[in-house]
């Protein structure tokens, strides 16, 4: 699959990697653009919800490890491929609104076909995609691909919100967005399938047992330092799914504004990550992400230190724009991290299986807590008060992003 045989085929390997790295996605984070309506057509309250991506995060959380050994040991082809037709299939088992017992059994199961037969599979397909001077470009590239994809398809669920007339009757646009997003991940996995090539084991890993290859990850220190730096900048980055729903409840805006509003911000995206590649590979990937978490701290204090009632629609936009910016330039550069901290390539998949497994532990809390701020006061203040405990987060990543970079100085 990567041996570069055509620039044709090399560019198509990355197209098929961004279109299958964001359609596994669009079903279990579909509350970042769609909440409220979500909420209402299942008759559940945000911190149900949030329990719902917690289940989701759970499975997650368990898969992440073993997931890195199968990426080192079984086709990147047929993981990804099987991952996204089985993630598709639970959609078309939401269409029908199930209860909200079975939705927690419907996240549980996209826990597993999202990441034990895919994530590590995904990314490990992108390091060996680039050299190793273009590893910032390299994931840079599939972030903005993914980024691309989101909005795209974030755009076709809006519309087909809009036209089943969702702010009026919520469920029958619901369903309309649930088509969209079930439709993507199974035509993806028929596009991986036929346009990736068989690969062979890691040179290293076949003979290697799971404990060695995790010893060996384990005591390394720099492997550490990865996964608290993802771990702060995924927490962080959770709380853009909140902008739709606090222009709704905070500034009195109507759902199809919300949507629209979670639009613009995932059309930010391929733009922030492509172009946050392409710097860190000039200035290091260690630089670009001290930016980053700067610049996230004052933002996201900005959410918590003016008012609702001194905001306005134009202001939200600013903030949003700005934040969503750095969000994405750094989930486009973070795992580039392996190459500027010498990871061995032997290492790739049970490393980013060890990262992810620490570092996503926020998709199981993260919705929790949000939930909880909202639930607990009401209004834009729950909104306010969780930005800014987004804000203290940014700031405990900055300082890890640090002393790596003394570390590695």
């Amino acid at each position: 699959m990567l041996s570069h045989t055509s620039n044709l085929h090399r560019w198509l390997t990355m197209a098929s990697l961004m279109l299958a790295g964001e359609a596994i996605f669009l079903l279990p984070y579909m509350r970042k653009t769609f909440q409220t309506s979500l909420e209402e057509v299942f008759r559940i309250s945000s911190f149900e919800l949030g329990f719902l991506s917690s289940m989701f995060g759970l499975l997650a959380l368990a898969c992440y490890l073993p997931g890195g050994w199968l990426a080192d040991r079984i086709s990147v082809r047929r993981l990804l491929s099987f991952s996204l037709i089985a993630t598709g299939a639970g959609g078309l088992v939401m269409l029908a609104i199930p209860t909200y017992p079975l939705m927690l059994a419907l996240h549980a199961f996209w826990g597993v076909t999202s990441i034990l037969t895919f994530w590590a599979a995904l990314l490990k397909a992108t390091r060996l995609w680039g050299t190793s001077e273009t590893q910032g470009t390299s994931f840079g590239l599939l972030e903005g691909g993914r980024g691309a994809t989101a909005a795209v398809m974030a755009t076709l669920a809006t519309t087909a919100f809009a036209f089943a007339g969702g702010d009026a009757n919520p469920r029958a646009g619901l369903v309309a967005v649930i088509y969209v997003y079930t439709g993507a991940p199974l035509l993806s996995g028929i596009i991986v399938w036929f346009l990736l090539a068989e690969d062979p084991p890691m040179r290293g890993t076949a003979k290697s047992s799971a404990e060695g290859l995790l010893r060996r990850a384990l005591t390394t220190p720099k492997v550490w330092f990865m996964a608290g730096i993802i771990f702060f900048a995924y927490l962080i980055f959770t709380g853009s799914y909140y902008f739709p729903a606090y222009a709704e409840r905070g500034l009195g805006e109507s759902k199809l504004f919300g949507a629209q509003l979670g639009t613009f911000r995932d059309w930010l995206r391929p733009i922030a990550a492509i172009f946050a590649g392409l710097i860190a590979d000039r200035i290091g990937v260690t630089r670009g992400i001290t930016i980053g978490f700067s610049t996230l701290a004052l933002l996201y204090g900005s959410l918590w230190a003016v008012p609702s009632s001194a905001s306005s629609y134009q202001l939200l936009f600013a903030q949003v724009t700005v934040i969503s910016v750095m969000l994405f330039a750094l989930r486009g550069i973070y795992f580039a991290l392996m190459e500027e901290c010498r990871i061995p390539l032997a290492l790739t998949g049970i490393s980013i299986g060890l990262v992810s497994m620490i570092a996503y532990t926020p998709d199981i809390f993260s919705h929790l807590i949000a939930g909880w701020f909202l639930d607990t006061h009401a209004g834009a203040e729950g909104f306010r008060y969780f930005f800014g405990f987004l804000a203290t987060m940014a700031t405990v990543g900055l300082a890890l992003i640090l002393t790596l970079n003394r570390r590695l100085q």
